[in-house]
């Protein structure tokens, strides 16, 4: 019985809790997330993999909690394909445990001024996972239709946002509303990468969305209105492209916006 209770618990950690710690009764924003680490490496992706090699990833390593789950990821990550590499598979299996991904969310999703600062301490994560699902996002070649389930209620304000950190989703509506069925997101994300290969949790059928991927919110439904709705309340999500606000701000001053809109797909 405790095997399945621990099993059950990494499941909950590794996929779709949001990345703040909550309180009950608190409602969460859904807006752009202009805090949020959201470099996308368009133009400097080659010097990004050089200082995650050289400097980065042997400096994060150095925390305790990150070796723990790298070395672990090391033991059991999946064999590389997809023009991904040993790291990239790595990592994916790193945010699909449950030992660091909750922190390094947060960070992420608020960590704008450290990122600048250098003082985030994730560098070497968030570059591996932005280029892992660009590379995958190349060789998927689609868009994808996914859900998220969560036990938290939002507040939507603005017609288009971000999620501001790596979002996990599930191609299985079933597989989401485990998590949760408060708000509920159905999203079609264009920007994202099916990582059910490389991930810890292979039945999750999780597709990753980045922190800078953009979207038009096309639909509000509420249970009270739809009793049969699978959630208390479901958003509904339309990619609409791309907005990072720290495109490789380590190698450029002043840092440059780059927004790239496609419309609705």
């Amino acid at each position: 019985m405790l095997l399945i209770i621990e099993a059950l618990l990494l499941i909950l950690a590794a996929l779709g809790q949001d990345h703040r710690a909550a309180v009950d009764g608190q409602i969460f924003s859904l807006d752009m997330a202009l805090n949020s680490v959201d470099d996308q490496y368009d133009g400097c992706t080659r010097k990004m993999a050089q200082l995650v090699k050289t400097r980065y990833l042997k400096k994060e390593l150095n925390r305790s909690n990150f070796k723990d789950a790298w070395q672990k990821g090391e033991k059991n990550f999946k064999k590389p394909e997809n023009n991904l590499t040993r790291n990239h598979s790595i990592a994916i299996y790193v945010y699909t445990d449950d030992k660091v991904f909750r922190g390094f969310n947060n960070d992420t999703h608020y960590g704008k001024q450290n990122y600048t600062n250098d003082t985030y301490e994730w560098y070497s994560l968030h570059f591996l996972l932005t280029d892992a699902i660009q590379i995958l996002n190349k060789t998927q070649n689609r868009c994808y239709d996914t859900y998220r389930g969560t036990k938290f209620k939002y507040n939507v304000l603005s017609n288009e946002v971000r999620f501001g950190s790596f979002t996990s989703s599930s191609i299985n509506r079933s597989r989401a509303k485990f998590f949760g069925n408060v708000s509920c997101f159905e999203i079609r994300t264009c920007e994202g990468a099916n990582i059910t290969k490389y991930s810890k949790l292979v039945r999750e059928q999780e597709v990753l969305i980045p922190p800078y991927e953009t979207f038009n919110v096309t639909a509000v439904k509420n249970r009270t209105d739809q009793p049969d709705l699978w959630c208390d309340t479901v958003f509904t999500l339309k990619s609409t492209g791309n907005r990072s606000d720290l495109n490789c701000a380590l190698f450029q001053k002043p840092v440059k916006t780059i927004q790239n809109y496609y419309g609705l797909l």
